[in-house]
């Protein structure tokens, strides 16, 4: 059995890095936690996309189980993450899937609007958080925080969309493509990087 021994350095002001033992299996986990996020996003927004083909109970379930992807990849890369920093903005962002999960099951309208944005708001600052600042960066760090603005993007107009009107729902239709489009490319980073 490995043992998994962390410590913390500072490599910055305010940023701390978390030296791993298993660095190796621990990259190969944090890879297919960004694929699975990425995925779930697609799942989800396959859910939130107005269809003629698709039933509504068939569209829901796109957007709980891509939910709950996202949530669950969120967490992978989180639990893999070395920056203390994106540890925090990944589990923020699987806080905020989990919440929209409880946003799509409440029966009551108000309630369900209410988690969805509080889920989309977590989520908008889990990627900001995880956004590095340092100067210098390399360009798959370029890469990974463009994915992770484009996300913001795409959760902002989450937030801002009235899903009451048929404007707002397309609105949130774009805002979740969005995102997913961000995931991919954070998820391609990853992949590239490690």
């Amino acid at each position: 059995m490995w043992k998994n021994e962390n410590h913390y350095s500072p490599i910055s002001n305010n940023t701390y890095q978390i030296h791993n033992s298993t660095k190796s299996s621990s990259y190969n986990t944090a890879i297919t936690g960004g694929w699975i996020e990425a995925i779930g996003t697609i799942v989800a927004a396959i859910g939130n996309t107005p269809s003629k083909v698709l039933s509504k109970s068939m569209l829901k379930d796109f957007r709980l189980i891509g939910n709950v992807l996202q949530a669950s990849g969120s967490a992978l890369v989180a639990d893999n993450e070395e920056l203390l920093l994106d540890i925090v903005g990944d589990q923020l962002q699987a806080i905020g899937n989990v919440t929209v999960v409880a946003g799509i099951l409440a029966s009551n309208e108000q309630s369900s609007q209410r988690l969805l944005t509080q889920g989309n708001l977590l989520q908008i600052l889990g990627t900001g958080v995880s956004i590095n600042t340092q100067e210098n960066l390399s360009f798959i760090q370029t890469i990974d925080n463009i994915g992770n603005i484009i996300q913001a993007i795409g959760n902002t107009i989450q937030v801002f969309a009235n899903t009451s009107t048929e404007e707002g729902i397309n609105m949130n239709a774009l805002g979740v493509w969005i995102q997913a489009g961000g995931t991919v490319i954070t998820a391609l980073a990853s992949d590239y990087d490690n």
